[in-house]
């Protein structure tokens, strides 16, 4: 893992500070590669060849091309085989692997890629800089254009370093986030910042000064007519390679382990791969809801080296903008908060650690996914603006809580009904569950699930490698019929496809567990901490007359008061699903006035103020 940056013009002194700002990515090696078109930079965390050598950027035999990459090529190995016969490589490393696939392949190496990777290519014979960035969007890449010049980098933060960068809200993405609770086309709040989309490539030709947008991978739903047993028999394969694969490491490894049925699947795995016990790690904060008794079934059962870790909600709290200096971007959910403070501690022990991201949205492991299957008689445009799982989902929720510019729904293509005709049109003759899950996995697993995984872990330059999102095993399970994926029996049983693979590895009452949102137990925290902070930042957000807030009212002032009247904050019972809805309405209120603060107003981002004591 690390943070690349560049642009297409020679200024030593401002790709060192754009660097500066991704230095937590990887804080071991720092490089540059600067001509008279060119400057580019990685700050690398050492993960496959530790040398001196396999320093980035790297280059070609001729040092006509050059690289910086983020992230692991799992197939590395495989692919530099191919490749030594023509070309010779100077390090063990998997970033040489894509200059020689370059060349090659041309464009087309990113076909023979498996892997999370952003990355950046100067060719300097072409006189082109080519971008992209892996299928899932695992890994981020910001870029913008100035002046007809090309600038990217991992974080927005970096971006902006350049001072002649305009900040201004774009209030459109903004909407999105109202309605998504991310961002679905690759715009961000920031105007004239843009993502490039998963599965995307960026080609920027210095003589003609054109960006060249387009996708080389589009995920889209087949059938397939297997019986069940050979459908858990393939996943089961599929599961075993992605999780080998991201066995490549010169560093240590360990697991994230919540006692789920994802996350132990995973260890219970990743278990019979490894010759030592796998490091393993469960976190929690002294609550009822902790998950620490289901996590040390499962570390028992797969005898591993198991740590118990709990956090503290004063931490918590303190960390709230240097949790959102790192994310960039606005939040409202629990697990967000935790995935920081964990990935801080997990640090101590290793370098790259298993995530169970993924599967919820790859085998319809929500409770909200339950409305797409054939028993419900909801009708079909009810159903699509089901779909975003945003906080502020209704008209009256915006007429409320924000000012006239955000009171309508986004009126173009990210529309939900609009968004998702394109899945219907494409996919005519699947369910309509698989359909929902295709755009998950294309809006939702980017937008907020490996974006937050990202953050979280890049904070503390700890590498989350996520087996579920192997993009061979994705295309699989988009294969899976709907019946496969939530059942109707004497229960419901959501997953269950993955249940019964995770029979053959796991201890029954691990295997029917119901989905608990791993995070923090959120209303403890809101009302033991965290309440009178965001009352006190709001307020004075209120009193300012954000452009955004609905201010005329005392609607926000009065949504406080709720917290205390909701009968789900006594609930310590597991298998109860709780209503938080109106705390992460609170949270994300609290990050959007911090966001404000910090990337809208701030006149140092080279050294910003992140003490909680400045925003309240």
């Amino acid at each position: 893992m690390c943070g690349i940056c560049g642009f297409t013009w020679d200024d030593q002194n401002l790709i060192r500070i754009m660097g500066d700002k991704i230095k937590h990515r990887g804080p071991e090696q720092e490089g540059f590669y600067i001509d008279e078109h060119v400057s580019l930079c990685c700050e690398r965390l050492k993960i496959l060849d530790l040398s001196e050598t396999a320093k980035q950027p790297q280059h070609n035999e001729d040092s006509s091309i050059w690289v910086v990459l983020n992230g692991e090529i799992y197939n590395f190995r495989e692919l530099r085989k191919k490749l030594e016969t023509n070309h010779k490589f100077y390090t063990n490393s998997d970033t040489e692997v894509i200059l020689h696939a370059y060349e090659e392949y041309g464009e087309d190496c990113l076909n023979h890629l498996n892997g999370m990777f952003a990355f950046a290519i100067w060719d300097i014979k072409k006189k082109k800089l080519f971008l992209a960035r892996d299928r899932l969007g695992v890994k981020p890449l910001f870029y913008c254009n100035v002046n007809g010049n090309l600038l990217f980098s991992s974080e927005i933060k970096s971006i902006l370093q350049l001072e002649e960068i305009d900040r201004k809200l774009n209030y459109n993405v903004l909407s999105q986030f109202l309605t998504y609770a991310y961002s679905i086309d690759g715009q961000t709040l920031l105007q004239n910042i843009f993502e490039l989309l998963p599965g995307h490539k960026l080609v920027y030709s210095l003589e003609d000064k054109e960006f060249n947008i387009s996708n080389y991978w589009e995920l889209s739903l087949q059938q397939s007519y297997d019986s069940e047993d050979t459908i858990v028999k393939k996943l089961e394969k599929h599961l075993e390679k992605s999780i080998q694969l991201r066995l490549e490491s010169d560093v240590p490894i360990g697991a994230l382990l919540s006692g789920g049925l994802d996350s132990s699947l995973m260890v219970a795995m990743l278990s019979k791969m490894t010759n030592e016990p796998v490091k393993t790690f469960t976190t929690g904060f002294g609550h009822e809801l902790d998950e620490y008794r289901e996590a040390k079934i499962v570390a028992e059962h797969c005898n591993t080296n198991h740590q118990e870790i709990e956090l503290s909600y004063k931490k918590l709290a303190n960390s709230l903008p240097k949790i959102l200096w790192h994310m960039e971007f606005p939040f409202g959910r629990p697990s967000i908060l935790s995935n920081f403070l964990v990935a801080e501690q997990v640090k101590k022990y290793v370098t790259v650690a298993y995530t169970g991201e993924g599967a919820d949205e790859l085998f319809g492991g929500y409770n909200r996914y339950l409305i797409y299957t054939n028993t419900n008689k909801m009708s079909l445009n009810e159903k699509i603006n089901s779909i975003p799982s945003g906080f502020f989902p209704t008209q009256l929720d915006r007429k409320n809580f924000f000012s006239s510019k955000l009171t309508e729904s986004p009126s173009n293509e990210t529309n939900p009904t609009v968004a998702f005709s394109k899945i219907l049109e494409e996919n005519q003759n699947h369910d309509l569950l698989n359909q929902v899950l295709l755009f998950e996995l294309k809006t939702e697993i980017p937008g907020a699930q490996t974006w937050r995984i990202d953050r979280a872990g890049s904070a503390h330059a700890l590498e989350l490698r996520e087996p579920f999102l192997d993009y061979e095993l994705v295309e699989y399970s988009s294969s899976i019929p709907a019946k496969y994926k939530i059942r109707f029996n004497d229960e419901i049983q959501k997953k269950y496809i993955l249940q019964k693979l995770a029979q053959k590895y796991l201890p029954e009452e691990i295997v029917k567990r119901k989905k608990f949102p791993w995070g923090i137990p959120y209303y403890d925290f809101f009302i033991n901490e965290f309440l009178p902070l965001a009352e006190c930042v709001l307020d004075k957000a209120i009193k300012l007359d954000r452009p955004f807030l609905n201010s005329q009212t005392n609607y926000i002032k009065d949504t406080f008061s709720k917290v205390s009247k909701i009968e789900d904050k006594n609930i310590t019972n597991k298998n109860v699903e709780i209503n938080d809805r109106v705390l992460r309405q609170i949270m994300f209120l609290f990050n959007l006035e911090l966001w404000y603060q910090i990337f809208i107003e701030n006149d140092d981002l080279k050294n910003p103020n992140l003490s909680l004591n400045k925003f309240i």
